[in-house]
């Protein structure tokens, strides 16, 4: 169809043959719920060549399409770059390193990191909307990453969703943790596993390596406080969180195979900020 880009494709096979038009593009195709919306208004979500109702039923064989106007654009607010550190660019994406405290994306102001970024595209002469692939919590720091449009982001988001992404951070911990384990426990009633392993013992707190296995809301922060080894300056998860000047954990390393190089490795890293965090150590 012309004037469109074709963010999703795929065909029903028998385990989804019964789904509904729309469930099928959000939970096999990944399409973000904010996407599907758009399809539906713009007459974007085609069944067999057909535009068709999300509520349809779907049957063995069947080729779903999802497409989006070529111009489609999420309407953000941009703001000044103010020392925007980036670690990647390439015509498809861009990963900027997030300091602590600012949010990571915000469409009702101008407040976010996704703002920043942008004012970036715009004074490149760019008019890119940067469309979120992840986020990392307000008082995390290190990678963040932006698609430059909504066939990239939903490819990207699908690997985020089917945990293909590796992702490293380094954090600091209250008390001695002395060895390295695997934190298996449930969060939301979903799969929530982090790998951990101590790099070095202080008097009054660890430096870790973290790796997320699975990516669930505050995971990190809530597994080390379930093993009751909340992060320093966690002020949600410690009782001693206000003490510290900021949250012990930054996002160091992310990895993934780039959707638009034939899935070859691509990783970002963010080196960690020390002059930040050497304040803890008794």
């Amino acid at each position: 169809m012309a004037g469109r880009v074709r963010v999703a494709e795929g065909v029903v096979d028998a385990t989804s043959a019964g789904k509904e038009l729309g469930a099928y593009a959000r939970e096999v195709l990944g399409v973000s719920s904010r996407q599907l919306q758009k399809a539906v208004r713009t007459k974007g979500l085609v069944l067999n060549g057909r535009a068709l109702h999300s509520k349809t039923k779907l049957r063995q064989g069947d080729v779903v399409q999802v497409l989006l106007p070529a111009q489609e654009q999420v309407k953000i607010p941009w703001a000044e770059p103010q020392n925007l550190r980036v670690l990647y660019e390439d015509p498809w994406l861009l990963a900027v390193d997030k300091p602590a405290g600012l949010p990571s994306y915000s469409l009702e102001d101008s407040r976010g990191l996704g703002n920043q970024v942008a004012g970036y595209f715009l004074a490149k002469g760019q008019r890119i909307a940067p469309r979120p692939v992840h986020r990392l919590d307000t008082p995390t720091s290190g990678v963040l990453v932006f698609a430059k449009d909504a066939q990239t982001q939903t490819a990207l988001s699908a690997l985020w969703k089917a945990d293909q992404v590796r992702r490293f951070y380094y954090a600091i911990c209250l008390g001695q943790l002395q060895d390295a384990r695997e934190i298996d426990l449930p969060l939301d009633g979903k799969k929530a596993l982090t790998s951990i392993k101590p790099l070095q013992l202080h008097s009054n707190c660890t430096e870790l390596e973290v790796e997320l296995l699975t990516g669930r809301t505050h995971q990190i922060r809530r597994h080390l406080a379930a093993i009751g080894h909340p992060l320093v300056g966690d002020r949600r998860y410690s009782p001693d969180g206000g003490r510290y000047p900021r949250l012990g954990l930054h996002a160091t390393v992310v990895s993934f195979p780039h959707p638009h190089k034939k899935g070859e490795p691509t990783t970002i890293s963010s080196p960690i900020p020390h002059d930040e965090f050497c304040l803890f150590f008794a």
